[in-house]
């Protein structure tokens, strides 16, 4: 983690009438109550860095123009999430270190019950919302990549991948961009491509990388690397009996070999719509839970001092992790609430953590009601792999509405 590299995310639920602060403060008090889990802050010990709980409250901020800053984590009794809010918006911002994007979204959706409530609203059927007063099952507490872990044999090594080679902004970095679309339109396009809107997408991003390395104009010391790979987060609970409400995603990682040559779209839809069937099948991506579990199980590992942890991680991350993928796609998927809260607001929004400096842009997608959005997280000086992907889809027929260009 650094002041770039924050690992944090942010869901914003935008009503349709300006927050009360009494209401909203009174809310955050009650629901944080209900998830005891997240009331956590970082402690440091000698091998390991642990969460420690405290009876703190997160934060409740004014919405600023830079997103998903850092958190003091070296701050005594500073919990891992905040709550900001700013004229008719609620957001949440977790560290990914306490959950995933379904963790915290289960907190967002039982924190507007819980204000919608306060506010004077009737809602009949809470649906599958988690409610404040209701039991804490122990299940929400656990440790699905230990409780699931087995041994098994990791993935294939994979070759270094080619990155966009643009210059990064000055900091702070971080530039957001939100587009919507036309639920419908992107689903009767998918559907008639015989694939999924997430591989849909994925396969748009990968035409637009493409097109982008084919373009020649802009020259790199990565050029010889013809890999291009997105990484696509998964939802563990959707292959494993977990109700936990802690970080349990591993990802996937569709790719296309330009050294095999130049892919049509129309390819490029049928290798990511099979990579992304395969990867994400339960036997496959089992292996990477068992490789990212097995290490911290070597008895060497479990000895060395904390500090000398941190030098290896680092540096191995440097080295490795961040320059093994092009690009991120996140899509939390579609948001689903009782039909009195829907009409109390008009969006959703996701913005995935900040992107390291080799990956540079990664995206966020979210669906609710009849509308999908999308979430740029760019770090450089340019739109560019922006515009490919929207032109793409307008191009396909599916009318995109830019809502901010920062």
């Amino acid at each position: 983690m650094s002041d770039d590299l924050t690992l944090v995310f942010r869901i914003t639920a935008t009503l349709k009438e300006p927050v009360k602060y009494s209401a909203i403060k009174e809310a955050v008090e009650i629901t944080s109550k209900r998830f005891p889990y997240f009331n956590v802050s970082l402690g440091r010990g000698l091998f390991w860095h642990f969460l420690e709980f405290n009876d703190q409250l997160p934060r409740i901020q004014v919405e600023e123009k830079i997103p998903c800053t850092a958190f003091a984590v070296n701050r005594k009794n500073e919990l891992l999430y905040r709550v900001i809010i700013k004229g008719c918006r609620i957001s949440v911002e977790f560290i990914h270190i306490l959950t995933d994007g379904r963790g915290a979204m289960e907190y967002l959706k039982s924190l507007l019950y819980t204000y919608m409530s306060l506010t004077g609203l009737h809602i009949g059927t809470p649906g599958d919302i988690i409610l404040p007063g209701t039991p804490v099952s122990e299940e929400e507490f656990e440790d699905g990549y230990n409780k699931f872990f087995r041994k098994l044999p990791h993935p294939s090594r994979l070759v270094k991948a080619w990155h966009l080679p643009y210059k990064l902004n000055d900091k702070p970095r971080l530039r957001v961009l939100f587009a919507e679309v036309n639920l419908d339109e992107i689903l009767e396009v998918s559907r008639r491509h015989g694939v999924s809107v997430t591989e849909y997408f994925v396969s748009v991003y990968h035409f637009s990388l493409q097109e982008i390395y084919a373009s020649g104009k802009k020259r790199s010391k990565n050029r010889n690397r013809k890999v291009l790979r997105i990484e696509v987060p998964v939802d563990m609970r959707n292959k494993f009996p977990s109700r936990t409400m802690r970080n349990f995603s591993l990802f996937v990682l569709p790719e296309i070999d330009l050294r095999l040559g130049t892919y049509s779209f129309e390819e490029i839809l049928r290798s990511v719509h099979h990579q992304l069937q395969m990867s994400a099948d339960i036997k496959q991506i089992s292996r990477f839970l068992s490789s990212n579990v097995s290490y911290e199980k070597l008895f060497i590992v479990r000895i060395l001092p904390l500090f000398i942890k941190e030098m290896v991680i680092t540096a191995f991350y440097k080295r490795f992790a961040s320059k093994r993928w092009t690009g991120v796609v996140t899509n939390l998927g579609r948001v689903t609430l009782p039909v009195e809260m829907e009409d109390m607001i008009e969006s959703f929004e996701l913005i995935p953590p900040s992107p390291n400096h080799a990956i540079k842009i990664s995206s966020g997608i979210i669906t609710y009601r009849d509308k999908l959005r999308i979430c740029f997280a760019n770090i450089t000086q340019t739109r560019e792999l922006e515009q490919h992907i929207l032109r793409h889809l307008s191009d396909a027929g599916i009318h995109v509405k830019i809502l901010n260009n920062n």
